[in-house]
């Protein structure tokens, strides 16, 4: 005998069945949801795991207010409590890293531009007669290099295009403060006239040397071998600017010149410039063989973390390669505290963190570094006057110069108060070499720290 159906009543329990495991499932992840909230808050609530420094933004993080009446009373106390809060969650570089990936999906260009594109002053064709030295004064509302904090000291890349693995950095001409530069370099020839010879190096970067040309075209940034001409125009007979820098980077532009990750060049890069120098100053460069090289792998500087910590720049951090003197490898080191103490002039960088390979070059960014070549008893002295892109470059003097003097012109006026000709009079400099990355050249903030240490 044949089961009767009762096709509603069976599709009525399964519809029942369904509708209870839904149910479950749906309890299940509300109670897997406020688990992992309230993990979540407990761990922000947990001070060990809040960070204080952040490496991708290269900056300290907010801390914890300390507790005051009238903090309290105005209600500022709160807000700054509410600052450190948001400022420091826990795991913040892992979340800020996922939130760049997660953006990098919403296309697949192997080409990007982070941050705003700056449009620069039109080059002048023909370079104008040599400014006068008067004219290297700032306006009087300008804030002098001995106010401006710290941050303000610094290179602001502006504008990073990312090609592949490799970024560059926008550059737009700023026609006033390159005459302001100009015109204090030559302030300064006027000053040591007779004394030391002056010399100046202004160091393309890799946007115009490395880039491929198929991309350089098309990308709206200021000509840089332009730039450069006119800036070396604008000198006066008694500074010798050291040409053929940019002609020979790009006669080697195949070689590992430039940091895919990092704005600076490299010390290959550094080295070509170094024999141009060598030519202008009438000396002979010493060999690259002569030098003992060095590498430390994993480098990852101030491109990656200006592009949010790039997924496809973290995949190829780069190699700094670092070429130690024969004649010595010691160095006298005055830190922005003032503090006197002695270091390497190839620094060890093993084991430091992938943002800090740059400093395996003197030390990194100090007010005044002096290096002695023991060999040369006899040896002229050269004052080297320089933003960081000059720490890949000074290893080379060591064998030309019995005295090399580094003084970074950002930090200089910390430690010392005399003005740059009076102290190149006191250490009875030979040869002075300015050193400026074309970038440097358009930031008011740096030129304006270089012509208050001139004067």
């Amino acid at each position: 005998m044949q089961k009767p159906a009762f096709p509603d009543v069976e599709e009525w329990v399964a519809d029942l069945r369904r509708e209870k495991r839904r149910k479950r499932g749906a309890i299940l992840q509300t109670v897997v949801f406020f688990v992992l909230l309230f993990a979540l808050a407990f761990c922000s609530l947990l001070l060990p795991l809040r960070p204080t420094y952040s490496e991708l933004e290269k900056r300290e993080l907010a801390a914890f207010p300390s507790f005051s009446w009238a903090a309290l009373v105005t209600g500022s106390y709160f807000d700054d409590i509410n600052t450190w809060f948001a400022d420091t969650f826990p795991f913040r570089e892992a979340f800020l890293s996922v939130n760049t990936r997660v953006k990098s999906l919403y296309g697949f260009s192997s080409t990007a531009v982070h941050g705003e594109v700056e449009t620069g002053d039109e080059i002048p064709d023909t370079p104008p007669a040599p400014t006068e030295p008067a004219d290297a004064v700032l306006p009087e509302e300008t804030v002098s290099s001995e106010e401006a904090p710290p941050e303000l000291l610094t290179q602001n890349l502006g504008a990073v295009l990312v090609v592949g693995d490799a970024a560059y950095e926008y550059y737009h001409f700023v026609q006033s403060t390159a005459d302001r530069y100009t015109a204090a370099v030559n302030r300064l020839a006027e000053q040591l006239a007779g004394r030391t010879r002056v010399f100046d190096m202004v160091i393309p970067t890799g946007m115009d040397i490395t880039l491929p040309d198929s991309v350089r075209q098309s990308v709206n940034t200021s000509d840089q071998k332009k730039a450069i001409d006119y800036l070396y125009g604008s000198f006066g007979e008694q500074v010798t600017p050291v040409t053929g820098v940019y002609e020979a980077l790009r006669a080697e532009r195949n070689d590992y010149l430039y940091f895919r990750t990092d704005h600076h060049w490299t010390a290959k890069g550094a080295y070509i410039a170094y024999r141009q120098y060598a030519a202008a100053a009438g000396f002979e460069p010493t060999p690259l063989s002569a030098f003992t090289e060095t590498v430390t792998g994993g480098f990852l500087g101030s491109f990656y973390s200006d592009t949010g910590m790039s997924e496809a720049l973290g995949n190829h951090p780069d190699e700094v390669y670092a070429y130690r003197p024969a004649d010595t490898n010691e160095l006298t080191i005055t830190d922005r505290d003032g503090n006197t103490f002695s270091g390497h002039i190839v620094q060890d960088v093993t084991g430091w963190s992938a943002s800090s390979l740059y400093s395996t070059f003197i030390g990194g960014d100090n007010p005044l570094t002096v290096i002695q070549n023991p060999n040369l008893p006899e040896g002229k002295t050269c004052v080297v006057v320089k933003e960081s892109f000059g720490n890949a470059f000074v290893p080379f003097l060591t064998g030309n110069y019995r005295e090399v003097y580094v003084v970074d012109y950002r930090y200089f006026n910390r430690v010392r108060s005399e003005k740059l000709a009076a102290f190149c009079d006191s250490v009875g400099a030979d040869d002075l070499l300015i050193m400026n990355n074309i970038s440097a050249t358009r930031g008011e903030s740096l030129m304006q720290s270089l012509i208050g240490l001139i004067g």
